[in-house]
């Protein structure tokens, strides 16, 4: 069974560890290593999100070096406060949200797809209060507040292939990626050894997907969805693989390849979790009582031939709401309806989401619910908004799987935590500006805004309904 020990800043000299140094980048064939714009930009490998750990720096800073690295007897660090003062200070006026922070990136190869149990020490003589760690691509795994002293956090982590976005066919993924964000992020020590267990393979769209973060981060300002926030409420015996994309369908999930890729690597006790509707509803053949709940009849179906566990999730709530007289424009109902009808056919679990984030939206109303949500935005979460989310899921699970005969299902129920409490937005959230010094640095997206495309998309699954909202 793979182990690898590292002991973070002077060298230890001890047998059967690695030691690591401040100036150890990641490079291929070395096995290991810190990630930085620097070698980001060296390695084509690098530039792909989806296999690493999907932060990458705000795009006018695509040729500056952000992170620092240093190192003392307690291991490597970063400064990211004083870092992001000098951005702020160069930039004459301070960013939006805060505190914004750089994150500390590790790399690990491994031999082979799987699950992997991970354990990160830090060791700070001072406290380093809110602390942030996310493996993966950018999946939370830890937050809290870290004392001074020694801290040791336990995480399970899979690594799987996937197909990256604006890629047709699927890439090999066999390395494990740490992210540690705080004022001044540190590793001290990390081990990464493999281990047996079942794994929850996600299915969905956007609203689910790893999105990526960019930095200096802030949690406001990320769209995220909720498969990425999943593993906060898990422990330690149960790692998220998620496949979820966005603009993806019950079809195209298929057509494009990612459904292929949990065929390859999942196994009997292991479980997907499917949640669609969002994309669904804007195409004629893809309606709740067609396509869709089609298409869910047979993926349950291949799931349990295989001995693999199919859970439904119906699809998160938008936040939209008629114009003539303010009342909500529920756009997702039947296909809520779809997945509980199914679940009851096929005695599966449904965690009904839907119901959840509705509930909150009516409760918060338009103005109210919209921190949650990326600026601008009423579909699509961000990461308080998709940790929330999270939470509503595993309190389904908990609640809708503890009873079930079926050994498999109830275990899923017991590795459910409650996570690491309010993780709560505070004050007007806004989007950073690019600053006029870079002026001349431009946007890869073009004149693409993603607001602007997210209202087109709105716009057609209105019409398609026949919603006069005037």
């Amino acid at each position: 069974m793979f182990r690898r020990n590292f002991l973070f800043g002077k060298d230890g000299g001890t047998a059967n560890l690695i030691d690591v140094g401040s100036d150890d980048l990641y490079q291929p064939g070395k096995g290991y290593g810190f990630v930085t714009e620097k070698n980001r930009r060296e390695q084509e490998g690098l530039q792909i999100r989806e296999l690493n750990s999907s932060f990458e720096p705000m795009y006018w800073y695509q040729n500056e070096n952000l992170t620092f690295l240093r190192e003392d007897e307690n291991g490597c660090y970063l400064d990211s406060a004083e870092e992001v003062a000098a951005l702020e200070a160069q930039a004459g006026e301070k960013m939006p949200g805060s505190p914004r922070r750089i994150p500390l990136l590790f790399k690990v190869d491994v031999p082979r797809q799987g699950n992997y149990r991970v354990t990160l020490t830090i060791r700070s003589e001072e406290e380093m209060g809110e602390v942030l760690i996310f493996t993966g691509r950018r999946r939370l795994a830890f937050h809290g507040c870290v004392q001074a002293g020694e801290f040791t956090y336990t995480m399970a982590v899979n690594v799987c292939d996937i197909v990256p976005v604006g890629h047709s066919h699927i890439f090999a993924d066999k390395t494990v990626d740490i992210a540690v964000l705080a004022d001044r992020p540190r590793i001290s020590a990390l081990t990464v050894e493999e281990m047996n267990c079942p794994t929850v393979y996600l299915a969905g769209d956007s609203t689910v997907t790893d999105q990526p973060g960019d930095y200096p981060y802030y949690p406001g300002t990320c769209y995220c969805g909720w498969g990425q926030m999943l593993p906060a409420y898990l422990d330690a015996r149960l790692p998220v693989s998620n496949h979820s994309h966005s603009g993806l369908t019950t079809d195209t999930f298929r057509k494009e390849g990612h459904y292929a890729v949990i065929e390859q690597y999942s196994r009997p006790g292991d479980y997907v979790f499917y949640q669609f509707g969002h994309n669904d509803q804007k195409l004629p053949k893809l309606q709740a009582k067609d396509g869709y709940q089609a298409n869910l009849h047979r993926y349950i179906k291949e799931n349990q031939a295989r001995g693999v566990y199919p859970v439904l999730v119906t699809p998160i709530a938008r936040n939209t709401w008629r114009l003539r007289d303010q009342t909500y424009l529920d756009l997702l109902e039947e296909f809520a309806d779809v997945c509980l009808e199914l679940g009851a056919q096929y005695n599966i679990p449904v965690l009904d989401l839907h119901a959840h984030s509705k509930e909150y939206v009516l409760e918060k109303g338009l103005q109210d619910a919209k921190p949650i949500f990326f600026p601008g935005d009423y579909t699509h979460t961000n990461d308080f908004g998709a940790y929330k989310m999270a939470g509503y899921v595993a309190e389904e699970i908990r609640e809708k799987c503890s009873g079930y005969s079926e050994r498999a299902y109830a275990y899923l129920a017991e590795c459910v935590t409650k996570g690491f409490g309010a993780w709560e937005p505070v004050g007007q959230i806004k989007v950073p500006k690019k600053p006029e010094i870079y002026k001349d640095i431009p946007d890869p997206a073009g004149d693409q805004v993603l607001l602007s495309e997210a209202e087109q998309l709105e716009r057609v699954v209105r019409l398609c309904l026949k919603e006069e909202l005037l």
